[in-house]
This record gives structure tokens, C-alpha cells and sequence, in this order.
């Protein structure tokens, strides 16, 4: 995934699967923090540091005043289990299971 630049998130989740799911060394941020929206843009940059305890986030993520949305390892790892559970599941699909991961920590169930 190629860093420091604003994506849709159905643009990243395309190139995260055309990356076969395997770079996650990035993270998503945006403006505001909620649910996510395919057509929302969302900036991708690196993991913040941690320094003392408290995150300390990339300088193109503090001076645009943004906030962290998903970390990438998280993204790629709801993603995987979601197209292992449902392989033909469409960008909304894998955006509602993005936010049900954020909203329950746990993979969202696909009932076939």
C-alpha cells in the first residue's frame, strides 16, 4: 500500500486486495472518527510511534489535525476472514465488516 495520500476507502480496499492482503505496515486516518463509508476518503500513512505511552502520530497526520481510523494490520486481518467466509462479498460487504470489527472486536458473522 502506498502511503501519504487520501484514498476512498473502496480504492484501498482494492489495492489491499490486489496486494493479496499481505502489506500492513500502514494506517487510515480522516477527519472524523464513526463509521466507515466506501466512498469516504481517508489518508494513508504509517503506524504512529509510541513515545512514553501515548501515541505520537506521523507529522502528515498531525498538521492535516486527523484521527486514527483503523490500523492496517487490523484492516488486512478483517478482510482476510471475511473473503475466506464469503469469497464473492462486494466492497459494502467487507465495509460492514470493517465496522461491525470496530464495534464488537470480533469478525462479523456471514450467513450464507
Amino acid at each position: 500500500m502506498r502511503k501519504h495520500q487520501e484514498l476512498s476507502l473502496e480504492q484501498i480496499i482494492e489495492q489491499v486486495i490486489a496486494d493479496q492482503l499481505s502489506s500492513d505496515d500502514f494506517c487510515l486516518y480522516g477527519k472524523e472518527d464513526g463509521e466507515l463509508e466506501l466512498a469516504r476518503l481517508y489518508w494513508v500513512s504509517d503506524y504512529p510511534d509510541v513515545v512514553e505511552d501515548s501515541d505520537v502520530y506521523p507529522t502528515d497526520v498531525a498538521e492535516q489535525d486527523l484521527q486514527l481510523v483503523y490500523y492496517g494490520e487490523q484492516l488486512i486481518d478483517v478482510l482476510a476472514v471475511a473473503l475466506e467466509e464469503k469469497p464473492n462479498a462486494s466492497p459494502q460487504d467487507l465495509v460492514e465488516a470493517l465496522n461491525y470489527y470496530q464495534q464488537h472486536d470480533s469478525f462479523m458473522p456471514f450467513d450464507d
